[in-house]
């Protein structure tokens, strides 16, 4: 499998490389007309080419296999190919792609609040690259749930990726180019996922944010938080990738207001290991939140807990079986 896996991204990253080479451009530019000849589209740039490179890309694509590797192989594949690509080009943290390692907890989670085999209306606020809304999808796929998903995004060359990834996957997503936060992405979902963008809203915050700043400018992730909420139906659950340290930062006192409100229901924060992060201040957590109504119900006690090391197997089997009781005598769990 691994080998499957290591020789597709190396002729995927082959014809990338040539195409950053003979059309000057950024990785991620190249990958994106490596996504569209996969997908047998055409391109302006690619046009360009002499059918001499245009033959040495296609060649280097071919052999790489992708069209008989299973959906699991397929979106490792691609998001190997998307990680080289974001560390390549040097892109910002915030566009960096999540990895396995959080977002099968996130999927997870998702995969316990939804009942097994009905369908399920999904959304991700800051869909990015698209592979946390993909693996989610994967994992909800194996429990044979039909998921209507979509995702918002407000850069044109991610949201792109995003829907390539899809295409390349055999997924049908809704992709929306919208600011998350000046716009209401999606209501009435069953659940909101999220790898939420850390720093300060440039612009003017919509006024009807508990969450924005007394002075000055407002924490993104904050009010996409409070954005999951009302894109949620009455029992609905967000399970968010939130920086680790949410509750200690200057900000702290207008988020933890918020969480507290008639309106939503904060049923556990899990915290990963500082050895997934290259330092302590990236370290990420899930907060998982419900919309009050229909069936939920404040947990009691709120999971407050930190994931194993990847590598204990016995410790990770432990800690599943801990969410899995803990959800269902909080009537979180419906598989």
């Amino acid at each position: 499998m691994f080998e499957t896996i290591e020789k597709a991204v190396k002729q995927l990253q082959a014809a990338q490389n040539k195409l950053v080479e003979t059309l000057d451009m950024a990785a991620i530019e190249a990958l994106v007309i490596v996504f569209e000849l996969m997908l047998g589209e055409d391109d302006d740039e690619w046009a360009t080419l002499s059918a001499t490179d245009q033959a040495n890309i296609l060649a280097d694509i071919q052999a790489a296999d992708f069209d008989g590797m299973t959906p699991e192989l397929k979106r490792q594949v691609l998001q190997l190919l998307l990680v080289a690509t974001m560390r390549e080009d040097g892109l910002q943290a915030n566009y960096q792609v999540t990895p396995d390692a959080i977002g099968m907890w996130v999927g997870f989670v998702v995969e316990q609040f939804v009942t097994a085999g009905e369908p399920v209306k999904v959304t991700d606020l800051t869909v990015g690259s698209g592979n946390l809304l993909a693996t989610v999808a994967q994992v909800l796929g194996q429990q044979k749930n039909e998921m209507t998903a979509s995702g918002v995004e407000n850069d044109d060359t991610m949201l792109t990726i995003a829907s390539g990834m899809a295409a390349l996957l055999g997924l049908d997503w809704q992709l929306t180019l919208a600011d998350a936060v000046a716009d209401q992405p999606a209501v009435n979902q069953d659940v909101v996922i999220a790898d939420l963008p850390v720093g300060y809203y440039p612009s003017a915050v919509p006024t009807d944010f508990t969450t924005q700043a007394d002075d000055g400018l407002t924490y993104v992730h904050h009010l996409l938080i409070e954005q999951a909420i009302k894109a949620l139906r009455p029992g609905g659950l967000a399970a968010l990738i939130v920086p680790a340290n949410l509750f200690e930062s200057e900000q702290a006192a207008n988020i933890l207001k918020y969480l507290q409100g008639s309106d939503v229901f904060f049923q556990a924060l899990l915290q990963f290991p500082e050895k997934l992060f290259t330092n302590e201040k990236a370290a990420k957590a899930i907060l998982v939140l419900q919309r009050a109504g229909g069936d939920a119900v404040q947990a009691t006690p709120v999971m407050l807990a930190r994931t194993p090391e990847l590598t204990n197997v016995a410790e990770n089997k432990n800690f599943v079986s801990e969410i899995t009781a803990w959800m269902t005598a909080n009537a979180l769990r419906h598989a």
